[in-house]
């Protein structure tokens, strides 16, 4: 979205709504509840875009890498943003994926199917989706996506992504600006990414050292590795440099499709046509009578599209040669600092299971 600095004036009401419940949880008269695991939160205070749910794969992968022998059963809670299920909805068990994005919203479900073996659940009620995930399927570590403001269950590492290319835009809260939350908020922060990075080691080292200073916390730096084209309802993969020369129509439903377009054009993509959609969007029939003609018209050779837009494409789009995007997130600065973290959830669900042994 873009900051819209001339409501400056309704932004003083929200961000004294927001400080006050903020304050209110600080205080103790709202209530913030502990469960019987660990949990990382990861989160963030602007609108959109600074690349949650791939980050919430990568630290699942890296959990699972850390506990060595001794794996660690996790679930992913999410409310399910733009699903249209109510209540406790399951998308994995860890085995099957279950859900649909209609029901339980994009990001869940490619959550799900990116980590087979992470129960995933949506619940608005993040507390009750916790407790089913520890009740019915014996989670150890529970991680909150997009969970920053939901302060209702308490927290082990909380996790704030910025964008590192515009990390905190005018600093001005919605609507002037693009913020959840004023700048402060960041101080509840126990690690801070700038995700999407782009630059030298030594130039995102210098970024990070001095957000690091002026926020006093730990802050990491992650960038985008693409890694594969998957063609979509298909089993054909193709590495990702395989897209250079070909003429391709790219459609993205994500908060920032540019840096999308952006990413099929550095890999030498040829890209006849842009088509930007809603962030979350629903392929209802104008968006794929459009997509369709266009491919057409421009005698493309490839769809390209996002990984999360995959998970939703309905099969007249299967049908044509519709490709994904697969990334991945490699932690450029303070790859040991996010290790440290997450051993620590770790070792703390070591230290629950003991005492819950010890209570029987």
């Amino acid at each position: 979205m873009k900051p819209h600095g001339w409501l400056w004036p309704l932004s003083i009401p929200y961000q004294a709504v927001v400080q006050t419940r903020n304050r209110l949880f600080d205080i103790g008269v709202l209530t913030s509840h502990n469960v019987e695991a660990s949990v990382i939160s990861v989160g963030n205070i602007s609108v959109g875009g600074t690349g949650k749910t791939p980050f919430v794969i990568h630290i699942l992968d890296r959990l699972d890498q850390l506990s060595g022998s001794r794996k660690v059963k996790t679930a992913v809670i999410s409310r399910g943003y733009k699903g249209t299920g109510t209540g406790t909805q399951i998308v994995s068990e860890g085995k099957h994926v279950r859900g649909t994005p209609e029901l339980m919203g994009d990001e869940p479900v490619l959550i799900a199917e990116s980590s087979k073996r992470t129960v995933v659940i949506t619940d608005k009620n993040r507390l009750r989706g916790a407790n089913v995930a520890i009740s019915a399927y014996k989670t150890g570590i529970i991680v909150l996506d997009d969970a920053f403001q939901h302060r209702k269950v308490s927290r082990d590492v909380d996790i704030v992504l910025l964008d590192g290319r515009n990390p905190l835009g005018n600093r001005r809260v919605l609507p002037a600006g693009f913020l959840r939350e004023p700048v402060s908020s960041l101080a509840r922060a126990d690690l801070i990414v700038l995700s999407k990075c782009t630059g030298s080691d030594e130039e995102l080292k210098d970024k990070v050292d001095k957000l690091s200073d002026l926020m006093k916390k730990p802050v990491i730096a992650t960038r985008v590795i693409p890694r594969f084209w998957h063609r979509v309802n298909q089993g054909e993969i193709q590495a990702a440099d395989q897209i250079a020369g070909k003429k391709v129509l790219a459609f993205a439903g994500i908060a920032k499709p540019d840096s999308f377009f952006n990413t099929v054009e550095e890999l030498g993509g040829e890209i006849t046509a842009e088509i930007p959609l809603p962030d979350h969007c629903k392929y209802e029939k104008k968006y794929l009578d459009h997509i369709s003609r266009q491919f057409v018209k421009t005698r493309s050779e490839w769809l390209v599209t996002t990984a999360k837009d995959a998970v939703k494409l309905p099969y007249i789009l299967k049908l044509l040669p519709a490709y994904y995007l697969d990334i991945g997130i490699e932690v450029a600065v303070g790859s040991e600092i996010l290790d440290e973290k997450l051993k620590k959830v770790l070792k703390e669900r070591q230290t629950i299971k003991t005492a819950n042994s010890s209570a029987k």
